[in-house]
């Protein structure tokens, strides 16, 4: 499927018992001291269905602690010798769709790692920035340099985390954890009503105009984010 600027080629369902992989990647960034944040529908599965989504087919998760670009490789290459494998996902690139890479995707600002094992994990390393458009700081994630802004959130739902148990195990989320969802999904209390949380492009039209502008003079053009 393809959701925004990113083309995403899925394999199999996520269920409910593939639970071994999370606590692994949470020892890996609890090693580091970093906080591992579970977003977006793994956050709605677990806070409404006390499971995982059965249309999902991957792991939401977040990062906003300020960590440098080696602790950032560091810990997706240790994830890779641990069995977790990049996913195929290409990125918008100056207009050219690029390939993840293994490990860790970004710089010492923002990225991502988009990995699976028995299951697929999409870890987002946010960076803050103030948002014209909304006026407030949002957090925000480019997944390669680069790359075209993928999505965001506003800061103020990391002001303070609260906790959520996930099989045996509490993990970080974002807070409040209603007010959050609400703002990604909008009905996010009805199962037959989720849509997938806005990409960065449809919660901010003045982006798709300029990315439009830029991209259909020529696919090589540099592309500098503002």
């Amino acid at each position: 499927m393809e959701i925004g600027e990113t083309k995403i080629i899925r394999n199999k369902p996520l269920f409910a018992t593939n639970m071994e992989d999370l606590e692994q990647i949470q020892k890996v960034f609890n090693k580091f001291g970093v906080r591992l944040i579970v977003v977006y529908g793994a956050l709605l599965g677990w806070y409404r269905d006390k499971k995982f989504l059965p249309e999902d087919d991957d792991i939401d998760l977040a990062v906003i602690d300020p960590i440098d670009l080696k602790t950032r490789k560091a810990i997706g290459w240790i994830l890779y010798d641990l069995g977790f494998e990049p996913q195929e996902i290409t990125f918008n690139v100056f207009g050219r769709m690029e390939p993840a890479e293994i490990g860790y995707n970004g710089d010492d600002k923002t990225g991502i790692i988009v990995c699976k094992k028995r299951t697929n994990f999409t870890i987002f390393f946010f960076y803050k920035e103030y948002c014209k458009t909304h006026k407030e700081e949002e957090y925000v994630c480019i997944p390669k340099l680069g790359a075209l802004k993928l999505i965001s959130t506003p800061a103020r739902f990391f002001n303070k985390t609260d906790t959520i148990k996930i099989g045996k195990e509490k993990y970080l989320t974002p807070s409040p954890i209603e007010g959050y969802l609400e703002y990604s999904y909008e009905d996010w209390k009805d199962p037959l009503m989720r849509d997938h949380s806005p990409t960065y492009n449809q919660s901010h039209p003045k982006y798709q105009e300029y990315i439009k502008d830029i991209l259909k003079q020529n696919e090589a053009t540099i592309f500098r984010n503002k």
